[in-house]
């Protein structure tokens, strides 16, 4: 089962110019993360990564949590989804970053 959204990055590739367009039209704050992830945070709580795209996806890619991250994803590509990215550790937990079948990108994350 899903947890709903969880988390969001932005793969647009241009770091800081993304870090500055959204600090000065939204207030998000960058903060260093992880392994020098560079985070967006509201009300000091991160909730979204800029970096590099993601399975080749620029833009935008929301997190959903999954109970079981290998069920989740065979689930995705019975239903049509294809898989972007193979599973990836990350700081928090394992992700598959998927295409659903209208082409849209969506990453499955199951905590650590």
């Amino acid at each position: 089962m899903s947890q709903g959204f969880v988390w969001f990055h932005n793969g647009g590739g241009e770091k800081v110019e993304a870090q500055r367009f959204y600090e000065g039209l939204l207030g998000w704050r960058p903060v260093e993360g992880p392994g020098g992830m560079t985070m967006l945070a509201r009300e000091g709580a991160p909730f979204a990564s800029l970096g590099a795209p993601q399975g080749g996806a620029a833009g935008w890619v929301p997190y959903a949590q999954v109970d079981e991250l290998d069920v989740a994803t065979e689930r995705a590509v019975t239903l049509g989804g294809a898989v972007l990215q193979p599973k990836t550790r990350g700081p928090a937990g394992e992700f598959v970053v998927m295409r659903d079948p209208g082409g849209a990108t969506i990453a499955l994350w199951q905590k650590a």
